[in-house]
């Protein structure tokens, strides 16, 4: 198989992230398959270093930055993440370089006959998020990384990358997300997060809900894991948080800086290249898992610190893709993520007018999602992402949002929706487009051609 006959051949497979009705097929998560499937391959798995990072929001983020101060470091570091924008290479890269188009067709080829195997035998069909983690943990392996940082799909407990053993566990923020499959508190979600705490292995973890952090801090001393953190740090912005934005030429933010001190360190004046207070969160959970892998005897300096943060890249979160209008992209898909991208777009941007352009997906709180974007909107736009099963009628959430939202119109081309608006916005105005990584990545690939995508270098 070629690269497109491979991407081919995976999507015959079961896809729970682009499924109707996914949080009703939780029945089917286990760990049977994927072990079969890496036994199969000879357990590529264990051949690595894993720092493992689960959490309702920031994760994706926060294996972005960790990943990006272990490359600074010297060490050769794979990144495992989903879903993917533009492209399914993005899912699996080393070094910030995505995996090759020869390579996937390379990897999928290779592990192809353990996957007909495994899929024909007593615990089902493989799905398509476990064929995207057995290439990922194979290719890592043949290509020695020094490290695989290693983001979670759903949950934790039963999510097929939890077959690892790693180095450290990170868990970011829990928020109330995915209740149909991990349970409707803290206390449960946290309970399933908290199966990525192995015995002894130290585990980084973020600022918590009390009932959350309370299942956290029990399951790890139960499993001897020493835990790691950053003191005093709250969930919400605090006054007494040192912190400013770096400007590009435009006046606009491009950055922020920030001081973070932990039991044994300072680091004053970071500068992050990812803006809005959760990313600062996700920041101090970065410097609490560098000082755990400290702890074990890997060499990271200051410095890389300092360097890794500056130069991270993280697409479609509160990413500015054009300056006239402000352009912005966020994946902000369940009630916290908007909640902090409002916060972050009142607290960050100077503009006259801001529009949503929104899509969102059927296992989505439409309601709570709509009464927060209501608190700024001046207009909303309701869209959808045409190829996906899982997307909500832009008619329907308008006929939902039609007595909370001063202004909110419906059209279901995505494509037509983004370019109508940035016609018709004014320089000063805000255009944010959001609710879905799938309408992002759309967004992005639009930008790429017809648009000219907004990239900045942060200088320290």
């Amino acid at each position: 198989m070629d690269y497109y006959a491979a991407l081919a051949y995976i999507e015959q497979f079961i896809d729970y992230e682009r499924s109707p009705d996914f949080s009703r097929q939780a029945r089917f998560y286990n760990l049977n398959r994927i072990s079969q499937l890496l036994e199969l391959l000879g357990n590529p798995h264990e051949k690595l270093k894993v720092v493992h990072v689960a959490g309702s929001k920031g994760k994706g983020s926060t294996a972005a930055i960790i990943t990006s101060v272990l490359i600074q470091a010297g060490y050769k570091t794979g990144l495992f993440t989903s879903p993917h924008l533009i492209t399914p290479r993005e899912r699996c890269r080393i070094d910030n370089d995505l995996i090759s188009e020869v390579d996937f067709a390379h990897y999928l080829n290779k592990i192809k006959p353990a996957i007909e195997t495994t899929s024909e035998s007593q615990f089902g069909r493989v799905s398509f998020f476990e064929i995207y983690t057995a290439l990922a943990f194979t290719y890592f392996a043949d290509k020695q990384t020094d490290f695989a940082v290693i983001e979670v799909g759903l949950g934790g407990r039963l999510d097929a990358t939890n077959v690892v053993k790693p180095v450290i566990s990170v868990i970011t923020p829990i928020g109330l997300e995915h209740t149909e499959i991990l349970g409707e508190t803290y206390t449960k979600i946290a309970a399933e997060k908290a199966e990525i705490i192995k015995e002894g292995c130290p585990v980084a973890i973020a600022p918590q809900h009390p009932d959350a952090l309370k299942i956290f801090e029990k399951v790890a001393n139960q499993r001897n894991a020493p835990i790691i953190n950053v003191k005093n740090i709250q969930l919400e912005e605090s006054n007494n948080i040192k912190k400013n934005t770096k400007l590009n030429s435009d006046g606009i933010p491009i950055a922020q800086q920030f001081d973070i001190e932990t039991n044994s360190e300072s680091y004053p004046d970071l500068i992050l290249s990812l803006l809005g207070y959760h990313q600062y969160v996700n920041a101090t959970t970065t410097i609490a898992a560098i000082e755990g892998l400290e702890l074990q005897g890997y060499k990271i300096k200051k410095e890389c610190v300092y360097e890794g943060f500056r130069k991270v890249q993280w697409d479609g979160r509160l990413q500015l893709i054009k300056s006239s209008p402000l352009v912005i992209l966020d994946g902000a898909h369940s009630p916290i993520s908007m909640q902090a991208l409002i916060h972050s777009i009142r607290n960050t941007y100077n503009y006259a007018r801001v529009v949503f352009i929104v899509s969102l997906m059927r296992d989505k709180d439409i309601n709570k999602i709509g009464g927060i974007i209501a608190k700024i909107a001046d207009s909303v736009v309701t869209t959808q992402v045409s190829d996906n099963p899982r997307v909500i009628p832009a008619d329907i959430i308008k006929n939902n949002w039609m007595d909370i939202c001063k202004k909110v119109v419906a059209c279901p081309n995505s494509e037509e929706a983004i370019n109508k608006e940035i016609e018709n916005a004014s320089p000063t105005d805000l255009i944010c487009i959001t609710g879905s990584l799938y309408l992002v990545g759309q967004a992005l690939e639009l930008f790429k051609t017809k648009y000219e995508p907004k990239r900045e270098v942060i200088n320290a």
